[in-house]
């Protein structure tokens, strides 16, 4: 091998190498930009909200209500349950209503402990106060449309039995709903607590009367969201595909006639890619959408396609003997296959 020849397979090599650092870098910086950490303590609060701690709106049908998440127990992503251990509490005025007849909306109790029941007094009012510890497990759709860089939200969501809004009325102080610090999700990270107050309607009468009006119920949401380690979910994405397309775009580095060596090292990277493709996705359930990690194995069969063609083209050079066409060829083809290739697979963090 001359030393023009060797110079000229270290720039095919430099630049496949380059161009996969560079898609790394890229596609890093925009996740960190996406998803930047968030304080779960300081939280905005919610626009139903009593200012006062304990004090509720005199002569109403309202009932704080409040959430402190003590354990996640298990978390099964492929069915999109959870286990989770909290304290729930109510507080309230007046003989006319009694909040303790409630259920949870997206899911069944496992354990619910006996009521601890209270008074307080609050500016010369006395408020009875009520707190149960419940587990249940709860079921909530999960969307993969980002994995592995999702973030998913958790929710507790309350309502009362019997009682529609005309008759009570939840309402919250979200600087009194919080998680507890030892909360932990095997392989997630707690990222932010949310709580709000919204209305639900039945659009059914039970089998009562014609009279609609009693059929829309006050909910409380309280929220958790969720995010997968960042560090970790884009090293175990982006380090095999980077590797995957380097050996792909190694093959410009080869001389035009070695069709054979070219060939087996494009077919074998498809092969990898497919088996990690399979591999990535094993750990969500079957959805009818495309994931972020769907999209960029998408796009990488299309780039190790766009090589293999590349590399039969050179073929109808080669065998016509014009050496230094398919070279030529070949060194335009070994630039612009792997600046399409990364080019398409950052997009894919930025378009959709």
């Amino acid at each position: 091998m001359t030393i023009n020849n060797y110079f000229k397979n270290l720039f095919h090599l430099a630049i496949p190498l380059f161009l996969s650092a560079v898609f790394s870098i890229f596609a890093f910086s925009g996740f960190l930009h996406a998803t930047e950490p968030v304080n779960i303590v300081k939280t905005p609060a919610n626009d139903v909200k009593v200012p006062n701690k304990g004090l509720l709106s005199l002569g109403t049908n309202e009932v704080k209500v409040g959430t402190y998440l003590l354990n996640v127990r298990k978390l099964e992503v492929a069915s999109g349950t959870w286990v989770v251990d909290f304290y729930v509490w109510f507080i309230w005025e007046g003989e006319n209503i009694n909040p303790m007849n409630f259920e949870i909306m997206n899911g069944a109790v496992e354990f619910k402990d006996a009521a601890v029941l209270d008074t307080i007094e609050v500016g010369g009012r006395n408020f009875k106060w009520a707190s149960h510890r419940i587990v249940a497990t709860l079921t909530n759709d999960l969307n993969f449309k980002n994995y592995p860089l999702d973030i998913q939200k958790l929710t507790i969501e309350i309502e009362d039995r019997e009682q529609s809004v005309d008759k009570l009325k939840y309402t919250i102080n979200p600087l009194e709903n919080n998680i507890d610090d030892f909360v932990k999700i095997q392989g997630w990270e707690v990222k932010e607590k949310s709580c709000s107050i919204s209305t639900h309607t039945y659009k059914t009468t039970f089998g009562y009367d014609d009279d609609d009006s009693g059929l829309v119920y006050s909910r409380y949401i309280f929220g958790v969201k969720i995010s997968r380690p960042r560090f970790s979910s884009m090293l175990k994405l982006l380090l095999p595909l980077s590797i995957i397309l380097s050996l792909s775009f190694l093959s410009f580095a080869l001389s035009p006639d070695k069709m054979s060596q070219r060939i087996s090292l494009g077919i074998s990277t498809v092969f990898t890619s497919v088996a990690f493709h399979i591999n990535l996705t094993s750990a969500i359930p079957q959805v009818s959408y495309l994931t972020l990690a769907d999209r960029l194995m998408i796009s990488c069969y299309f780039i190790l396609f766009c090589s293999l063609i590349s590399t039969i083209y050179l073929i109808r050079f080669v065998d016509t003997q014009q050496l230094e066409k398919a070279e030529r060829i070949n060194r335009y083809l070994g630039f612009l296959v792997p600046l399409f290739g990364i080019s398409l697979l950052i997009s894919q963090f930025y378009i959709f």
